[in-house]
């Protein structure tokens, strides 16, 4: 164990010094997969014991990692005196359907702007997000090269009628965030490891500002916890995404240390044709770990880790002492927008 630099009480007051909104349901459970397990290891593979962290069920309207990111956004946005939120994602977006439901939570009117959206099917994330109100502007493909043109159209209009408009695409504070709800998420961890017993940890998730936020709890703490992140799109470089807002995170929360690249081990050959579009493996991991410890993933983040994590144990990538640790970011309306192909 590397010697602490901050203690936990330490830590934990410099997340509990920003604005926070109560609306994750939390702790969620660290959950072991047994039979997961057994299944591996009657395939013939020495598989170490894993544990599933389950931010599927923080509650906010289908749950997912993001409801710890906006319990200290919505007090940000609103303690600037902002009113409307404009936000910029893909059709099929998580991230999309839970700023909805954060918005209503904070009584902020929600724009919400979908690329590769027009003439879609109803259905997955986007009915949540018709059903939260959230007022879609649903682009189409052409209309989606330019869709930060178009919301800072959309922006200068709201504004000259009265609106005070934060576009979330524009700011800073949003990139980072998520790092800080997920330090938070790294305390509640650490108690449940120590409860549990649990030694040599390797956490396995999508590489992101989630996997980020346990990161940096394990560094300012002096663990010797593992990462390794999974990518789920060719879009997003991790550089651009993560790793330059680093010195930004440790700066708003005034950490002694922060995250490097060298501390997250990247697995991007998973991805296949691209973000929503579903490998064999992926199907393979839904249906797996369904149907052992019916733990429901989705297809485009959680699956698409799980495939990894299951390669990684079949090709003896990890180690039968290690215990593994399965960050369940959410997801799951996603999985009715895919029925066709998963019902095969």
């Amino acid at each position: 164990m590397l010697t602490s630099t901050l203690t936990r009480e330490e830590l934990a007051a410099r997340i509990d010094a920003f604005p926070r909104v109560d609306i994750a349901h939390t702790p969620t459970p660290l959950e072991e997969m047994t039979r997961l397990r057994e299944r591996l290891q009657e395939e013939g593979h020495t598989a170490p014991p894993i544990y599933v962290k389950r931010e599927d069920m923080t509650g906010l309207a289908f749950g997912g990692n993001k409801a710890r990111h906006y319990e200290f956004e919505m007090p940000h946005v609103v303690d600037q005196g902002y009113d409307t939120l404009i936000n910029i994602m893909d059709y099929h977006s998580n991230n999309a359907r839970m700023t909805a439901a954060a918005a209503n939570k904070a009584g902020l009117r929600y724009i919400l702007i979908l690329t590769n959206a027009a003439h879609r099917k109803v259905q997955g994330n986007l009915l949540i997000d018709k059903l939260l109100g959230a007022e879609l502007h649903l682009l189409d493909q052409f209309q989606s090269a330019d869709a930060n043109q178009y919301a800072q159209d959309l922006k200068s209009q709201l504004e000259a009628e009265g609106a005070k408009v934060y576009w979330l695409q524009e700011h800073l504070f949003p990139r980072v965030v998520g790092m800080a709800g997920f330090i938070r998420c790294g305390l509640e961890l650490l108690d449940q490891i120590n409860e549990l017993g649990l030694e040599n940890v390797h956490i396995y998730g999508v590489a992101g500002r989630s996997l980020c936020g346990l990161m940096l709890t394990a560094k300012n703490l002096g663990l010797d916890w593992r990462f390794t992140g999974v990518t789920v799109n060719y879009d997003m470089p991790l550089n651009e995404y993560i790793f330059q807002h680093a010195d930004d995170i440790k700066e708003l929360l005034d950490l002694p240390i922060t995250f490097a690249e060298s501390d997250m081990r990247v697995l991007d050959q998973f991805v296949g044709e691209g973000y929503g579009i579903m490998t064999a493996e992926v199907v393979e991991a839904i249906k797996m770990s369904a149907q052992t410890d019916a733990i429901i993933l989705d297809p485009n983040y959680t699956g698409t880790v799980m495939a990894a994590l299951l390669n990684e144990i079949r090709e003896a990538n990890v180690t039968p002492n290690e215990t593994i640790i399965f960050l369940h970011t959410g997801g799951l309306p996603a999985l009715f927008t895919f029925a066709n192909e998963l019902a095969r």
